[in-house]
């Protein structure tokens, strides 16, 4: 009796050896109760690893020659260096580093979807989804608490702190009117009561319709850059042309319609003017 329960003690003890280093032995398998991604019509059953291969179970969806990428748990590139195929329901993927690959994108351009799949190598997955909507651009859909980890969710919220605090600054900087000294070109600045977007446009003159034209956006959030955006002669200096550089910043103003191109105005910062490739807009 002692002898049968050493066997058994035994054996529970490589079966919680097997399961710890799961991704280092063969025939590792991830079961998932929650199978589904997006709209339903996709599901992921199961993940099972071996040496140098890692098979992706799913259904509900037609993958054929679908772009991948692998990625550890940090969620970091592993590299170009794999084979992969989608064949009966199973993405099967070889390579050196196939027992790290805990996540995967996979792009479904007929239908303008990029699948991010995370914690595949653990009992609960979790995925996010980019879809392209034609009257608004990409988005992201699914559950970014399960997919994100609190360090990183703490960091973007921290991103994005920062860049309202810019886009606030930029706002600042730009509300008002900037008109050319002929009066015929201007642009008009005006943010919302909360500051937290800016309507920004664009006019300029035309003198055979003796009217206004214009073009203008919603700016949701903006930001500076350096720019290199200006004339230097054969005689420029290197130092002249840092100088001249440092002085000139690009502004870009994010147009909340995703699909529709962004603002740009070169702002010189010395002499507090806007420039444009023939004009120069002075603030009223």
């Amino acid at each position: 009796m002692k002898f049968k329960a050493l066997l058994i003690a035994a054996g529970l003890g490589m079966s919680l050896l097997g399961l710890t280093s799961c991704g280092q032995v063969d025939g590792c398998t991830y079961p998932y109760p929650e199978t589904s991604v997006l709209f339903d019509d996709f599901h992921i059953t199961k993940t099972i690893y071996s040496q140098g291969t890692m098979r992706l179970y799913y259904r509900g969806v037609q993958f054929k020659d679908n772009p991948i990428r692998c990625y550890d748990t940090n969620f970091e590139d592993l590299g170009d260096q794999f084979d992969y195929t989608f064949r009966n329901g199973v993405l099967t993927v070889q390579a050196d580093f196939a027992e790290k690959i805990s996540g995967l994108t996979i792009e479904d351009r007929a239908h303008d979807i990029i699948y991010r799949l995370r914690y595949l190598d653990s009992p609960q997955f979790a995925w996010l989804a980019d879809v392209f909507w034609y009257d608004e651009g990409w988005s992201e859909t699914g559950d970014r608490e399960a997919y994100y980890s609190a360090a990183e969710l703490q960091a973007e919220a921290d991103r994005k702190a920062e860049s309202q605090k810019e886009a606030q600054e930029v706002f600042a900087l730009l509300e008002g009117t900037w008109i050319t000294e002929d009066g015929l070109q201007k642009y008009e600045f005006v943010a919302n009561e909360d500051k937290s977007g800016m309507n920004c446009c664009t006019m300029w003159w035309n003198n055979e319709t003796q009217e206004w034209y214009s073009w203008s956006i919603f700016a949701e959030s903006a930001f500076r850059t350096k720019s290199f955006d200006f004339v230097c002669d054969a005689d420029c200096v290197y130092d002249e042309i840092t100088e001249k550089a440092e002085k000139l910043i690009t502004i870009i103003l994010v147009n909340s319609d995703h699909t529709a191109a962004d603002m740009r105005i070169l702002y010189d910062s010395e002499e507090n003017v806007i420039k444009d490739t023939d004009a120069i807009y002075h603030k009223q």
